[in-house]
């Protein structure tokens, strides 16, 4: 073995490197955030609160993860209104252009958006309408099923019945698109009388009664939740999920695939924020091509389970009804409420959080103790007393008076307060982030022209600032919100857009005084020497050097944004019922009896704009050169 002296000097000084390396900007400023516990902790509590937001589907909402099963209602349905929609395509073929045209005129839709303005575009919605409806019907029903209740044994089965509908539709719209309108009206006319018989023929069985005749509809499995998630929300997941995993993926990157190499690390690390950036398009993109995407809206009351509750939708186990000792084929949310669920219970209005005693209701659906205990029973002017109701548990919610049932209290229409926090984040931090990087944006633009030109520009451009700094903030935004039409323009983008344009002269001062600080240093002059352009040496030599004020500006403007959405809210100017927000929430109610819809809102406000101002003061200090040592 040989020692340590005989290693070759080259190895030596290698190994030395490999410990010792010089350290660039950004390794220092890194290094300085790394050491400050606050700035840590403020940075871990808002990507807890940004996971729950963009997360907030998976968290709490009234879709399943995953059910199987027959959904009756939509059943009935379809096979009942086939002949309406058929009777429909039979009048539209009677009429002449001309007469739709006059009917249109009369209803005055002649002109609007989204009603067909031809006979033939009408003609193709209704058929759009029928292949709707055929398909919930093939959704559930066997293959080569036979019709039961007596019938012949040679009789059609009804998915062949299904089939000759649909040639018979197809046949009467080819003879109306190649002018036989005769030939289309007989057509027609023979699939609505074949439409008509299909209340009869496709009588469903129904489990609730197993002596009843009917065809035994198939079980059908469909995953609800997912399927509901727009491609706005499949891009912020995953790039969310790539920003949290940081650490793991890049520590492998720099190991593995730039085998620790500092210099190659260095020139990676924009390239790593574009890989990010067009993996999560990549997946948006992806999922809204994708057949799996349906594209409705997660905010929507969805109906799953007061259909389970009133007997209109079933579940199956592999297809067929479930018996008593087959597990459940529902997954639902942690939490089962959707953000605009509402009860008709009375005594769920205004229920206070369900860990508390004063929470608890009787199977009769009154409070046990508690003030509204004590007036239980009272009588109204009138004489009348208000009846109880008892308080229906439906499928994927917890019991009555479980304590992480309403772990956050219910509002005035009784809907679930920590459903309607978790969402309304949505709203309030995508409201400081946005309008943070819409002024910063504006302020930087406009102030290193001002601090770059200088003369005559910059005194436009600073009496501009000045005279938009004289007046009142928060009653310009207050009074701009007031002249905005939330049919026109909604509430949450006229928010981000008026903080943008009032509080953008804040960064474009801090920008301006950088610019005329660096536009004399010696690198400026160079790239002017050698013929750069304005806009090249703006924007590519100086901007980059004096950006660690805007980063700092940034951060505080977004708990600024925060603020002044909830106040703007709390105002009624803000978001519109059943949206919701921070702010808006904590307006609900001021009657401190109901102290959870306030406190709630309001501590989550004050721990994110805390938060902010920590990693702001972090950044600040790890940016200044005189903090480092």
């Amino acid at each position: 073995m040989s020692s340590p002296e005989s290693q070759p000097a080259g190895e030596a000084l290698e190994a030395l490197e490999a410990q010792v390396y010089s350290k660039d900007y950004w390794d220092l400023v890194f290094e300085q955030l790394g050491k400050r516990t606050l700035f840590k902790i403020g940075l871990s509590v808002l990507a807890l609160l940004y996971a729950s937001a963009i997360y907030a589907p998976f968290l709490a909402n009234d879709r399943p993860y995953v059910i199987e099963a027959v959904d009756l209602r939509s059943f009935r349905t379809a096979a009942s209104s086939l002949s309406a929609v058929t009777t429909g395509m039979g009048s539209l073929i009677k009429q002449t252009d001309e007469e739709y045209s006059e009917r249109l005129r009369s209803a005055g839709t002649l002109g609007k958006e989204g009603v067909p303005q031809t006979r033939s575009g009408a003609l193709e919605q209704e058929r759009g309408a029928a292949a709707s409806r055929l398909d919930t019907l093939r959704l559930y029903l066997p293959p080569d099923a036979v019709a039961e209740a007596g019938t012949d044994a040679g009789t059609a089965g009804p998915r062949a019945e299904l089939d000759s509908y649909a040639a018979l539709v197809a046949a009467g719209l080819q003879s109306f698109n190649a002018d036989d309108s005769e030939m289309a009206l007989a057509k027609i006319t023979e699939a609505k009388t074949r439409a008509r018989g299909f209340r009869r023929s496709l009588k469903a069985w129904d489990p609730a009664d197993p002596d009843s005749t009917g065809i035994r509809l198939l079980g059908h499995k469909s995953h609800p939740l997912t399927e509901s998630l727009s491609g706005k929300e499949v891009f912020f997941m995953v790039f969310w999920f790539l920003i949290l995993a940081w650490p793991a993926w890049n520590r492998f990157l720099n190991r593995v695939v730039l085998r620790s190499d500092r210099d190659r690390i260095r020139r990676r690390r924009r390239h790593k924020l574009y890989g990010v950036l067009l993996v999560s398009i990549a997946s948006s993109l992806m999922w809204i091509l994708s057949p799996f995407h349906l594209g409705t809206s997660t905010f929507d009351t969805a109906p799953y389970k007061s259909a389970l509750a009133a007997g209109d939708m079933w579940l199956t186990h592999a297809g067929e009804p479930m018996q008593a000792e087959q597990p459940d084929t529902v997954v639902w949310a942690p939490v089962a409420f959707g953000s605009a669920e509402t009860r008709s219970d009375a005594e769920v209005n205004f229920r206070p959080p369900t860990w508390r005693p004063d929470a608890e209701i009787d199977p009769e659906g009154r409070y046990v103790r508690g003030a509204r205990a004590a007036a239980a029973g009272e009588r109204d002017p009138s004489g009348h007393v208000v009846p109880a109701l008892p308080v229906e548990v439906k499928s994927g919610e917890l019991e009555v008076n479980h304590p992480l049932r309403r772990i956050a209290g219910t509002d005035e229409l009784g809907r679930d307060l920590f459903t309607r926090i978790v969402w309304g984040g949505r709203v309030s931090l995508m409201v400081g982030i946005l309008s943070a990087a819409l002024l910063t944006f504006l302020g930087v633009v406009i102030g290193s022209i001002a601090g770059y030109f200088g003369g005559r520009v910059d005194v436009f451009i600073m009496r501009t600032i000045e005279i938009i700094q004289s007046l009142p903030a928060f009653f310009l935004i207050l009074m701009a919100m007031a002249f905005t039409d939330p049919k026109i323009v909604k509430p949450i983008f006229a928010i981000i857009v008026v903080i943008a344009l009032i509080r953008w002269t804040g960064t474009a001062r801090l920008v301006r005084g950088e610019f005329m600080r660096l536009r004399e240093q010696e690198f400026v002059l160079a790239a002017r020497s050698l013929g750069f352009s304005d806009m090249r040496v703006i924007f590519r030599h100086v901007l980059p050097n004096a950006m660690s004020p805007v980063l700092v500006s940034a951060a505080f403007s977004v708990a600024a944004g925060i603020l002044t959405e909830s106040a703007i809210s709390f105002l009624g100017f803000g978001t519109r019922p059943p949206e919701a927000s921070w702010g808006a929430l904590v307006n609900e109610s001021k009657n401190p009896q109901f102290w959870w819809i306030q406190v709630f809102p309001g501590v989550l406000i004050f721990i994110t704009v805390t938060c902010y101002n920590l990693v702001g003061d972090a950044v600040r200090d790890a940016l200044d050169p005189k903090m480092k040592r």
